[in-house]
């Protein structure tokens, strides 16, 4: 993706972002309804549903808000249709990097180095210590 374009998303998600603010006020007075706004702002499935039940009512206002909200997370190049941006290059690498170094290796059946390990024996003071109630002062 290209500056202007990460520019021109964020553009219409803050114009989104207040279109969703008028729209959650519009439904709290005409029926009541709360709506979450960052949850539409991440969910497609709420979105959409929130859009449907606007369109429902009677209110031009409201159907204004719609419209302009479809367009903008749903139209041709809408926020939930383009694919989201990726990270950095340096940034993706160095965390596969980390997540392949963090992998534990499976042990395996035939591995008996499991069955050697040596268990220490119980230390009766440390239990003492551990149940003591003047530890917890």
């Amino acid at each position: 993706m290209s500056t202007s374009t990460l520019v021109q998303n964020a553009m219409s998600d803050n114009l989104a972002f207040s279109l969703m603010a008028r729209l959650h006020v519009i439904l709290r007075r005409q029926i009541g309804r709360v709506t979450d706004i960052e949850y539409m702002r991440v969910n497609p499935a709420y979105c959409r549903a929130m859009l449907d039940l606007s369109m429902g009512l009677p209110n031009d206002d409201l159907h204004e808000i719609c419209l302009k909200l479809e367009d903008i997370y749903f139209g041709e190049d809408g926020l939930f249709v383009a694919p989201p941006p990726a990270g950095p290059l340096l940034a993706r690498l160095s965390s596969m990097s980390t997540a392949q170094k963090l992998r534990p290796k499976a042990p395996s059946l035939e591995d008996d180095s499991i069955m050697q390990v040596p268990m220490p024996p119980p230390d009766h003071n440390a239990m003492v210590d551990q149940t003591y109630i003047g530890r917890l002062r």
